[in-house]
């Protein structure tokens, strides 16, 4: 059967609407839930949030230069593996957020594990000649010569392997531990710290967490700032 031009045409026409009306709201989700602001309004990410805005990635540095959780945390090498990744992440961490145990994440765990959260091509979209860069110090320059000869390696290195606090600021640590402390006997005195730095951070939006405000109901609420 011989299609003419115009029905050919029409054809054409049709699909690429359709195919318009199908690509927009999903170009138009994947912007919405790359933002930060869209990243960090689930409360167990609060120490990540304050962390971040302590780095130089947050915008800070002296050039401006501002990178987003999905710049680092989702892999950038092909749309198809960005939104498979995205989509995985996003449905394991809402369903913990509503469903599970958010308090029961271990993030000091999850910090050891940094290789599998951040992903050297969101590094090198940025830092794009860092790696054969002669401007870095001769130590940065000898390391970075290393991270090359030993890709494709089971010795293999990431940025993060050397840069483990990248993004999150060198105080990150601190944050983990004023969260969820390694020791039980610093459970009260991290309590403290913990609703100190959200104050400091989220000023007149700060808001409670069930188990912050009977802390500061009872004996930390002089030194943990409740009247």
């Amino acid at each position: 059967m011989k299609i003419s031009k115009k029905l050919l045409a029409l054809i054409i026409l049709i699909s690429g609407i359709i195919g318009f009306l199908v690509v927009l709201p999903v170009h138009y989700a994947l912007e919405e839930t790359s933002t930060d602001k869209f990243c960090v309004v689930c409360h167990e990410m609060d120490p990540m949030v304050i962390a971040y805005n302590d780095d130089i990635h947050s915008g800070k540095g002296p050039t401006g230069v501002k990178a987003k959780c999905v710049d680092c945390h989702i892999p950038h090498d092909n749309i198809a593996k960005y939104v498979l990744i995205k989509a995985k992440n996003g449905v394991m961490e809402g369903w913990v957020h509503f469903f599970g145990d958010p308090n029961a994440i271990d993030w000091h765990k999850n910090l050891k594990n940094r290789e599998h959260f951040v992903f050297d091509n969101g590094c090198t979209s940025c830092h794009a000649n860092v790696i054969t860069s002669d401007k870095t110090s001769a130590q940065a320059q000898k390391m970075h010569a290393h991270y090359e000869k030993l890709k494709g390696t089971d010795k293999e290195l990431k940025c993060v392997s050397c840069h483990f606090s990248a993004g999150h600021s060198v105080g990150f640590r601190n944050y983990l531990e004023y969260w969820k402390p390694t020791y039980s006997i610093y459970d009260k005195k991290m309590m403290e710290k913990k609703i100190e730095i959200k104050k400091a951070f989220f000023k007149d939006k700060y808001t409670p967490t069930k188990e912050e405000e009977e802390f500061m109901k009872g004996d930390g609420n002089k030194t943990a700032g409740g009247h």
